[in-house]
């Protein structure tokens, strides 16, 4: 972090501990939905895994036979665009809904910067168990059932550890790359548009991969055919056999050429029984 941003994280950061002493005294009321709410977020701003949380944690539990609907932001999203996510459009609905919605085809996820009043619009029409609140530890509009927070450090941090102690359950940050088997051997040029493109640089090399050179673009990134035209450019001039990029940047590109790297969260088995259990009561 640059010296420039350490006072906006500070103020960030106080900001946030006001707020949420004065939910916690009762200043400041929580809306409650009448389904459960399973909030997944973390501290740090952007690069802590949340959307691969979401997948997995909902993945499980509609495994378990609960119906879920995802409840997120959309960051990046076109326009007023807002409710069920319809179609695979990044453009439309943002990158990260479109991929959770890409990995869980039987779960409804629905964008929009008022969670509470989507949620209710959508009871209106649909049904669900639970809603899983995406980036949630700081949405203390909406009341939760279940608080998880993932902990990762670095960055900019919107709140001090000590908040940590208002989460249920407390994950670490363990995400695992799943690497096609055709990349094993093949001299690669990777790129992302992430909060912290070092992170996936960073892992792409530490599983052993052949990474030649790199190309960081800022979170959310909307890629152009000029941009598509001058990373080829680029991976051709640099002896690449290959071109990578991280899941949620592929939802937002149509090309053949780049291929994805997964990355899955890892949540032990004991969490998600207890956070199952949880939701059961």
């Amino acid at each position: 972090m640059t010296i420039l941003l350490k006072p906006a994280e500070l103020l960030w950061r106080g900001v946030n501990r006001v707020r949420r002493a004065l939910y916690r005294r009762g200043i400041l009321k929580s809306k409650r939905l009448p389904r459960p709410v399973v909030s997944v977020g973390n501290l740090a701003a952007g690069g802590a895994g949340k959307t691969p949380a979401v997948i997995t944690i909902a993945r499980y539990l509609a495994k378990r036979g609960f119906r879920v609907a995802v409840l997120t932001r959309g960051y990046g999203r076109g326009g007023d665009a807002s409710g069920v996510v319809t179609s695979l459009d990044a453009a439309r609905f943002g990158d990260e809904p479109v991929l959770i919605k890409s990995k869980l085809k039987t779960v409804d996820v629905i964008v929009g910067s008022n969670r509470y009043d989507n949620a209710r619009h959508y009871l209106d029409q649909n049904d669900c168990d639970l809603f899983i609140l995406d980036d949630g530890f700081q949405h203390l509009q909406l009341a939760r059932d279940v608080d998880i927070a993932i902990d990762s450090r670095g960055g900019v941090m919107r709140e001090g550890r000590s908040a940590l102690a208002a989460a249920d359950f407390v994950i670490q940050r363990h995400l695992r790359l799943v690497v096609p088997e055709e990349l094993i051997s093949r001299r690669l040029f990777a790129f992302a548009g992430l909060a912290d493109n070092e992170q996936f640089f960073h892992s792409l090399r530490a599983q052993g991969l052949d990474v030649l050179a790199t190309k960081g673009f800022r979170d959310h990134y909307r890629y152009t055919a000029a941009d598509i035209a001058m990373l080829k450019e680029t991976a051709r001039g640099a002896g690449a056999e290959a071109i990578v990029t991280t899941e949620k940047d592929a939802v937002k590109i149509d090309d053949r050429d780049i291929i994805p790297i997964a990355a899955e969260m890892i949540v032990e088995p004991a969490v998600l029984e207890a956070i199952a259990a949880r939701i059961s009561r």
